[in-house]
């Protein structure tokens, strides 16, 4: 799917990235929601191509693994809830 100049490269074949994001029971419309409301992003320690964001989605905190492939070609890796419970906006600001 693709957004603005954004690519994303999902795969639904058996084992790759959007069945492995559905085993954790969120969606990649879910993924990329958070790709476009992340505030922060930082690159792997390890590898220049893996980035690590944040962004809150509905309240709820979520952190995405991707590989930036070029040309704003994104292949999602991974998604982890960080909070399981709506955030509220008063904890927020602490």
């Amino acid at each position: 799917m693709a957004f603005g100049d954004v690519v994303f490269l999902w795969d639904d074949r058996p084992g790759k990235n959007v069945e492995h994001i559905r085993r954790h029971g969120l969606t990649p419309e879910l993924w990329e929601q958070v790709y476009f409301a992340a505030t922060r992003r930082q690159t792997d320690k390890d590898d220049a191509a893996i980035e690590v964001a944040e962004g809150r989605v509905a309240r709820h905190l979520y952190r995405i693994v991707y590989e930036v492939m070029g040309d704003l070609r994104i292949r999602p890796i991974e998604i982890f809830p960080i909070t399981g419970f709506p955030i509220n906006r008063r904890e927020l600001d602490r």
